[in-house]
This record gives structure tokens, C-alpha cells and sequence, in this order.
């Protein structure tokens, strides 16, 4: 397969724990490079769908195999495409990198040359056209040989990308703001035009990172990971397009605290808007841990209800209900939290009471080899739910939180590795002690030691 005109690699992610294949789509970023000569690449076309065969069927349960098929007009060949009908084919799944094009809407399709036969991938810059003008006007630019920008990209205000959170209408494009390439000795400057697009010419090869001159309410950062954005490498002869976001500067800050004052360890907190709540949904969602606390960065004006322990399962290392800020055990009670543009709220705390009695148990594992290798696990598995893995604390030692009023089974597992066949790597199995039961009510057994009787490695049991 050749890939043509893209700038993502395609990565199959191959998803295994001793279960059944599956695999899912992971999209990487290539950095920048020399431009290369646009006519010796692939084609690249702006059409608009006129007939589908094969359409996906995303719906569940549905088959999701073959290909489709998407026939386009060609409104403007950007190169090597000569005709006015053109078929591109991609997948139907989810999670295989195929690209869903829909009826009678325009795109700019960069697609894979595989053979003759066009495909388009979502790690492609393949894209409707109505978000392309940036990279669409510097390829026509270099089809005509014409001026071509080193740096290019939109510059616009934009907001985590989490359903729970978000406010339509908030993202939109910054015209007319100064944006920034600094490196070693030299800082280039230019402003964005009407439609957030900014453009640097003739930059010298180095690295360089970005700035922009933005309202003290909003910093240019990276989604999700809230980090600011990395230097780049430029090349000499550069094509590089960097789309930037402008992220709000609001800030949730708080603690999961317990009936003592103390912070709760190791539990997560939901943010939704007041509007979205939802106790099936994560949510955006933070942890906090030990002695620490939750923080949402980047938070968009508006109004939102925090929950500690949304899935409100039970677990004796979260022995307490879910509980809304600040106190609140129902959505109709909780206070919502009212976050201004820009505004830092950093004493959010939640304070929940348990409603569980809970105890902690040690256990000790004696292994054939010492140390007690870090591959050896202890799981608990209660009465009423499945198992859990045990934290480990040292070598040999592990502790876990326990209900009273429930019976417990702790055993130690060792996967054995896996075995080649050919070209197959196979699972070989594992090892385990003989379980222990354990009483939650029973405070007399405050730990318990778990042997390894038997070092032979035992099949794990077909899917």
C-alpha cells in the first residue's frame, strides 16, 4: 500500500488478555518534513458523494465486514485526477480506520493508492471541506507553483472535547490575533486572517515553539492532556500544518473527603454540565489520589454538577454512596458549581460518609521463588461480585479492604507465559495457590498467607 498525501500513520492496535482478538484504530501525527514534490504523489481531488454501495451499518450488532463503496463528482483535481467520476472504498467497521463518507456532502479526499484502487482512512487528512481552507489553498498554491507557507494552521477557541461538558456555539475561529514561532535567537510573527488561518513563509530550519497574543481568559494548550504544546523540528523547504487551540483557562479544584476531614485515596470524581448529568456516564472524569486532590483544567463557562463515585457500584475501597458537591446524595440536592469565564475555583470539596463498615486484611504470599515476583497476583473475589486484584505493597505482601457481613476467596495467580507454535505465540497457562476464605465480620483474622503447593502450570480455559 502506498500512502499518498496523508500525514497520519495508520496503527492497528492489537487489544489481548487472554480474550478473544480484537483490534481498534489509533491515528499517530507524523512531525514535520521537507515538502515534497505534489506532482510526484498521489492523487488528491475535492469531490462530492453521489451514490454509496455498501453503505456502513453502524447500528450494534451489525455486520461490519467488506467494503463500501463512494462514488464522487470531482469539483476541483488538486492532482493526478483526470476524470469527473471517481470510486474511493473504505472499511464499515468502528474501529477500522474506515472513513464514513456521507451522501451528496463535499470533501477534500486524499486517499491511499492501494493498486490502483483508491482507499480512504480516517489517519488521512481526508476531511469535509468545509473545515480544509488551511491545507486546501497552501496545496493549490503549490499545484500552481505559487508561494507556499512553512507554517500553517487554524488558530481557533475551542474547549475539552467531552459530550458531558461541552457548549455548542463555543469553538470559532480567532481572526486578527498575533501568533508567534520562537526559536534560538529569532522569533517570527504573523496574525491570523479573517478565518483564524495564520501563515509563516521562508522560516529558517530549527526548532521553535508556538505562541499567540489571547485574552487572559483563554491559554493556547493541548486538549485533554492540558500541557502546553510541544517545540517543533522544522526542515528546511517546510509544509507543516499545526492547527492550534485556545483552550479557557477555568479551573475546578477540590477534595473527596471523608467523615475525619482526611482525603479519601483513590477515587474518581464526574464533572457534567448541570443539564447532562447522567449516572451511567463517566463523564469527564478525574482521580484523586492519596493525599491529593481532583482538578478539571480548562474548564468552558457555564454551569456544572460534580459527583464523586458516579457508578455508585459497591466497593470497600470507596465504602460510600455517590455523593454530589458538597454533600449531596441526589442530583436535586447537589449545589451546582458556577464557573465564570477564566474563573479558578479551587475549594470544591466533596464530603461523603460511609455507608458500608469496611476492614483491611494483609496477605502474604509464599512463592517458589524470592522474592515473590512482581507477576504474582492476589485476587479477592466476594460472595456477591466477581474478583478483584489485590494491591501490592512490597515483595510477597499485599493488603486489601474487605465488607464485613461478606465471605470472601483469596488465592495467587502466575501467568506461566506463552509458548510458540510456529508462527502462533500462544498462552500457557498458570499457576495458583490454593484459595483461603475469609469472613468480613471475622475480626480475629486480621491476615492470612497464601502458599504455592503445586508449581505445575495449568491451562487457562478455552473462550
Amino acid at each position: 500500500m502506498t500512502r499518498v498525501g496523508g500525514l497520519g500513520a495508520v496503527v492497528l492496535v492489537f487489544l489481548s488478555f487472554f480474550a478473544p482478538v480484537s483490534w481498534s484504530c489509533s491515528c499517530s501525527e507524523l512531525g514535520p518534513s521537507t515538502c515534497p514534490n505534489l506532482k510526484q504523489g498521489g492523487p488528491i481531488f475535492v469531490g462530492t458523494v453521489i451514490d454509496i454501495e455498501n453503505p456502513p451499518d453502524e447500528s450494534r450488532g451489525a455486520d461490519q465486514s467488506g467494503q463500501s463503496r463512494y462514488r464522487f463528482r470531482v469539483d476541483e483535481n488538486i492532482n493526478g485526477i483526470e476524470v469527473k467520476r471517481v470510486d474511493v472504498y473504505s472499511g464499515r467497521g468502528g474501529a477500522d480506520c474506515s472513513y464514513h463518507f456521507q451522501l451528496s456532502h463535499a470533501y477534500l479526499v486524499m486517499p491511499y493508492d492501494n493498486r490502483g484502487r483508491l482507499e480512504a482512512f480516517v489517519c488521512s487528512r481526508t476531511q469535509p471541506v468545509e473545515t480544509a481552507e488551511p491545507l486546501l489553498s497552501e496545496l493549490r498554491a503549490r499545484r500552481d507553483g505559487k508561494q507556499y507557507a512553512s507554517v500553517y494552521g487554524l488558530l481557533r477557541r475551542t474547549q475539552q472535547p467531552y459530550t458531558s461538558t461541552s457548549y455548542e456555539g463555543y469553538d470559532r475561529p480567532l481572526p486578527d490575533v498575533s501568533v508567534q514561532l520562537i526559536g534560538t535567537g529569532k522569533k517570527l510573527s504573523t496574525k491570523t486572517d479573517s478565518e483564524g488561518v495564520y501563515r509563516f513563509y521562508d522560516v529558517p530550519p530549527g526548532t521553535y515553539r508556538f505562541s499567540a497574543d489571547l485574552p487572559t481568559d483563554l491559554e493556547m494548550t493541548q486538549s485533554i492532556l492540558s500541557e502546553p504544546i510541544p517545540p517543533v523540528e522544522l526542515p528546511a523547504g517546510a509544509c507543516y500544518q499545526k492547527d492550534l487551540g485556545a483552550l479557557p483557562t477555568g479551573r475546578i479544584r477540590g477534595r473527596v473527603l471523608g467523615p475525619d476531614g482526611a482525603p479519601i485515596m483513590n477515587v474518581d470524581v464526574s464533572l457534567f454540565r448541570a443539564d447532562r448529568f447522567n449516572n451511567e456516564e463517566v463523564g469527564w472524569w478525574a482521580y484523586q489520589e492519596w493525599g491529593s486532590y481532583f482538578e478539571f483544567k480548562n474548564v468552558t463557562p457555564g454551569t456544572y454538577v460534580i459527583v464523586a463515585h458516579n457508578s455508585d457500584d459497591p466497593d470497600p475501597d470507596k465504602p460510600f454512596p455517590r455523593t454530589f458537591y458538597p454533600a449531596a446524595l441526589d442530583l436535586n440536592s447537589a449545589v451546582p458549581v458556577v464557573v465564570a469565564s477564566g474563573q479558578q475555583i479551587l475549594n470544591a470539596d466533596i464530603h461523603v460518609k460511609p455507608s458500608r463498615a469496611t476492614r483491611q486484611i494483609t496477605v502474604r504470599v509464599n512463592w517458589m521463588d524470592e522474592p515473590v515476583p512482581e507477576n504474582v497476583s492476589v485476587y479477592a473475589r466476594a460472595s456477591e461480585r466477581g474478583s478483584v486484584l489485590v494491591p501490592r505493597v512490597s515483595p510477597g505482601v499485599y493488603q486489601v479492604s474487605i465488607f464485613r457481613g461478606e465471605r470472601y476467596t483469596v488465592s495467587a495467580r502466575q501467568d506461566c507465559g506463552r509458548r510458540q507454535e510456529g508462527n502462533k505465540s500462544l498462552p500457557i497457562g498458570d499457576r495458583e495457590s490454593p484459595p483461603i476464605s475469609v469472613d468480613g465480620s471475622d475480626d480475629q483474622v486480621t491476615e492470612i498467607v497464601l502458599t504455592l503447593q503445586d508449581k505445575t502450570c495449568k491451562p487457562y480455559p478455552p473462550d
